[in-house]
């Protein structure tokens, strides 16, 4: 053996290690990564974690017992509650799919689980928010129909087109948000490390449109209208007068604190009628309505004030 080989395979080889150390730990792709990977704060990724951890098991608790509350009721199974029950699917179905991968990406800084994902992930968000606002929608209108006409309001809105209506509020909530996911959006960025709903301008617009501004008008116009219908009946109530179109023809109802006017007395005993018992039942149906109407429009309110700065920079974008 020629140890002047052997020297030389003995020296050469520590500098070609070095060289592969220097390769495998400074390489292009390894800086590239950590100048790609931000930095992560322990007590910065604890604390929003558990922030929004807390968030999201108070959104699946709260709508599954919402969902309970009308499924073991069957008192509770109307229309208007049917509504309410899609309305809580929506956003159990986002506090499921959307949220704790929105969490994880707060947390985090960054998207880990690549681009196919990332692009289900953005529909899916804005399938469940456009479910959540078109229930909304779907609710106001309901509840114009109920305070407008609160003794039609049982033949007017049955269960069969109540379902129907929700079936077509999914329909239209997947027409609005499969489109990224047939090409309808912008060029993914070349990281896969980043995230987040297309900011294509066209699709950004026709998504607001349905998504949100469309859905906030109907619900405004609705709103206003029930509130002009309740205050018109309320103060007819007030002065004694109760005005209901009945076989095409309108009927003045006289309310005393004590007793009824002989004439609407003595047409509604022609007829067979507890005069007494017809209109306490209507006026049980009209308060209940505008009741309903209220807490709900007080619920709308909220929630539109939480997604309009979004709608409103997302087209700005």
């Amino acid at each position: 053996m020629n140890p002047d080989l052997d020297t030389g395979h003995n020296t050469s080889a520590p500098a070609h290690w070095g060289e592969l150390k220097n390769a495998n730990f400074t390489g292009p792709n390894q800086t590239s990564s950590n100048s790609t990977l931000p930095q992560l704060d322990i007590t910065r990724a604890i604390s929003v974690g558990l922030v929004l951890g807390a968030f999201i098991l108070f959104a699946i608790v709260g709508n599954i017992l919402v969902i309970l509350s009308v499924a073991c009721n069957r008192h509770l199974r109307t229309p208007t509650n049917y509504f309410i029950v899609n309305l809580a699917m929506a956003d159990l179905l986002l506090s499921f799919t959307v949220l704790p991968f929105s969490a994880a990406l707060e947390v985090l800084g960054y998207w880990v689980l690549g681009r196919i994902f990332c692009d289900i992930w953005a529909a899916v968000d804005v399938l469940c928010c456009t479910a959540s606002i078109l229930s909304l929608c779907a609710i106001s209108i309901d509840r114009y129909i109920g305070v407008r006409y609160s003794l039609q309001y049982p033949t007017l809105v049955t269960r069969r087109k109540a379902i129907l209506a929700l079936l077509s509020v999914w329909v239209l909530s997947t027409v609005i948000s499969i489109g990224p996911l047939l090409g309808w959006k912008e060029p993914a960025p070349n990281d896969d490390k980043e995230c987040g709903v297309t900011e294509e301008p066209f699709y950004a617009l026709f998504s607001s449109l349905g998504s949100f501004y469309i859905p906030l008008a109907v619900i405004l116009v609705m709103y206003c209208r029930v509130y002009i219908v309740a205050k018109r009946t309320t103060k007819n109530l007030e002065a004694g007068v109760m005005k209901e179109m009945s076989n095409s023809k309108e009927l003045t109802l006289r309310i005393h604190s004590k007793n009824f006017h002989e004439d609407t007395l003595s047409s509604t005993k022609a007829k067979g009628h507890n005069p007494r018992s017809s209109i306490a039942v209507k006026l049980f149906k009209f308060s209940r309505e505008k009741k309903a109407a209220k807490t709900l429009g007080i619920v709308v309110g909220m929630f539109i004030l939480c997604w309009l700065p979004f709608f409103i920079a997302l087209p700005l974008e």
